[in-house]
């Protein structure tokens, strides 16, 4: 399946882990040295004097690319997504 970045944009972001609704796609990373797509960026929650980073999707967190949405495994501990993080070092993580 081919798909184009404007395509990706309009997608809604949600994580499966816990069902939250992410945001949508503002931009993507791509590799110099490899010329892949290594991930995707949603903005995280903006309020008032208090930005917090964009939230980095690495590609292999990506679970299914469907007609209206994008979901995505990533864990969240504290407020604070941890992109590197999977199943078997989730614990670890935490401590």
């Amino acid at each position: 399946m081919d798909i184009t970045f404007g395509e990706l944009k309009s997608k809604e972001v949600i994580n499966t882990l816990n069902g939250k609704r992410l945001g949508r796609i503002c931009d993507m990373v791509i590799s110099c040295h490899t010329c892949k797509v290594t991930g995707l960026v949603v903005p995280n929650d903006r309020r008032l004097f208090k930005a917090r980073e964009d939230i980095f999707i690495p590609w292999r967190n990506i679970v299914k690319i469907g007609d209206d949405c994008i979901l995505v495994r990533i864990y969240e501990a504290h407020g604070a997504f941890l992109p590197d993080c999977d199943e078997d070092n989730f614990c670890e993580q935490q401590n």
